[in-house]
């Protein structure tokens, strides 16, 4: 007989390992990690005591949980044996379930790795999955259920690249459904683009309620009429969003519509302080763009006190002011400078403000060795090559033109000082070495150039300015052999390189006529 003991052993190991609906619920009412390893260990408890049915109803709380968690990949193995389990008559929702999840989880890898070999099994596995679900649907099972069967094989069908069975799936979906849902004009929109049907999608995304995508697919059929609206009630529902400004702006110029768009966003009013800022930016943007920089200017001119820290309008002004003034005109290129560099202070690595000066550095450059110096242009040279260094003070070449503008101007101590900074910064580049040879000679300090132009040669024995440089210092000290010698070494090189020797037998000749006659030198 069996004791009393005994029995009252045997009953707590069962209830050891019985799994309660209770405790399924409770599991799964928990959040996030949590629910998902309770259900793990129910799951665990209810295989070993061979409840099937307790099993099925915890793997489907975990499928639908990892799901909702976004790891769709975790629910595969749950859903796919809840799939191939018919003890109830959700048999064909849990294979929709599986397959919903496998596309999910081909989504994910598109995402992360692009489309490839890592994607298409699970593609194919979904169309299966969602051919086997209709395959066991009933007259019982929900018009909606079925439909999103079908929609599991359009999308599938369209990122395998198989238009022509998405487009038939997509009407199997509509026909159980008896209508098109905003989700299956999406579907059906994206397969109608990736056709080029681009008025088809245009129309389609907007039944779907995606202005932006009903937009971009206007601009491709170049429809400008039919994007701008969109455009411009999105704008208008958040004009500081620069992801969607951004995209009207591409649209705007794949499509001509630069001015039909600027007019459109006049009828925005825009926003106080920063917030306004980008849409003014995108209207001048569009101006300029429309042929019109000096309409933009005003809109610039309000965009620029709207931050203390955005270089962006300061940017545009630069660029702006030089399209719509008189380039002849010295004003013109010191608001430019001006624009420029407030910029550069606001980003110190703002690539478009370094070009805006450099560009004006260089034009101004070429115009200091004029005979009639303008000292207007040479004060802007140096602002804008200061601001230049201040900038980026590890630019070695900045230092470098700094120093040369300096030197020309006859300013040796201070381009000697910018040469330090120069050789402190990048101590390889020959150019700089030379230059402060010739900085160094201009003081009187020949030596110390010769030694200079010597490193230039050190550093790049083909460094074709530091031999001229090198044997101008020797030949004006009387060594007119060792000039000789390092003007021949130039010709040699300049013939080497595809580039004419004239100036270097020119000097040649000064040497030989010095030689016959001294006081030539």
């Amino acid at each position: 007989m069996i004791t009393r003991s005994i029995m009252a052993g045997l009953l707590l190991v069962l209830a050891a390992t019985t799994v309660h609906a209770d405790d399924v619920d409770d599991a799964a009412g928990l959040s996030g990690q949590q629910a998902t390893a309770a259900l793990e260990g129910l799951l665990t408890k209810a295989v070993d005591a061979g409840a099937d049915k307790r099993a099925l109803r915890i793997r489907r709380h975990l499928g639908r949980l990892y799901v909702a968690g976004g790891e769709p990949y975790a629910a595969l193995a749950h859903l796919e044996t809840a799939a191939n389990t018919e003890l109830d008559a959700q048999h064909a929702l849990d294979r929709l379930r599986y397959a919903e999840a496998l596309l999910a989880t081909a989504r994910q890898n598109i995402a992360s790795r692009g489309m490839g070999r890592n994607v298409n099994p699970f593609l194919r596995d979904a169309l299966t999955a969602a051919a086997a679900a209709a395959k066991v649907a009933d007259e019982s099972t929900p018009r909606e259920i079925i439909s999103r069967m079908h929609l599991v094989s359009v999308e599938a069908h369209y990122l395998l690249g198989e238009l022509d069975p998405a487009d038939a799936a997509w009407k199997r979906a509509q026909l159980a459904l008896g209508k098109a849902t905003p989700r299956m004009f999406d579907m059906l929109a994206r397969v109608r683009y990736a056709e080029e049907r681009w008025a088809a999608a245009g129309e389609a995304f907007e039944k779907a309620g995606n202005a932006l995508a009903a937009a971009a697919a206007w601009d491709a059929g170049r429809k400008p009429e039919r994007s701008v609206p969109l455009y411009a009630r999105a704008i208008a529902a958040d004009p500081s969003n620069r992801a969607v400004l951004a995209q009207a702006l591409r649209g705007a110029r794949y499509t001509g519509a630069h001015a039909a768009l600027h007019d459109a966003l006049t009828e925005i009013p825009v926003p106080a302080a920063a917030a306004g800022l980008d849409l003014l930016l995108a209207r001048a943007d569009l101006l300029e763009a429309a042929g019109r920089p000096a309409d933009a200017l005003p809109l610039l001119q309000d965009a620029k006190g709207r931050s203390k820290t955005d270089p962006r309008a300061y940017l545009r002004l630069g660029r702006v002011v030089i399209l719509a003034g008189d380039v002849e005109d010295e004003d013109v290129w010191d608001r430019a400078a001006a624009a420029y560099i407030e910029a550069i202070k606001r980003s110190p690595d703002s690539e478009g403000a370094a070009e805006g000066l450099s560009w004006i550095a260089s034009r101004d450059y070429g115009r200091l060795w004029s005979a009639w110096r303008d000292e207007r242009i040479t004060s802007r040279c140096l602002r804008v090559q200061e601001a230049l260094v201040a900038a980026a003070e590890d630019d070695a070449l900045a230092w470098m033109n700094l120093g040369n503008t300096r030197r020309v101007l006859g300013r040796h101590a201070e381009a000697l000082a910018a040469y330090s900074r120069a050789i402190e910064a990048n101590p390889f580049d020959p150019a700089v070495r030379s230059d402060q040879g010739l900085a160094l000679a201009a003081t009187g300090r020949a030596d110390e150039a010769l030694a200079a132009f010597e490193k230039s040669l050190e550093l790049d024995g083909g460094h074709l300015a530091g031999r001229q440089n090198a044997a101008r210092a020797l030949w004006l000290s009387g060594k007119d052999d060792e000039a000789e010698a390092h003007l021949g070494a130039a010709v040699r090189t300049a013939r080497a390189i595809g580039r004419s020797p004239r100036t270097y037998r020119f000097l040649l000749d000064r040497i030989w006529r010095t030689r016959r006659d001294p006081r030539l030198r």
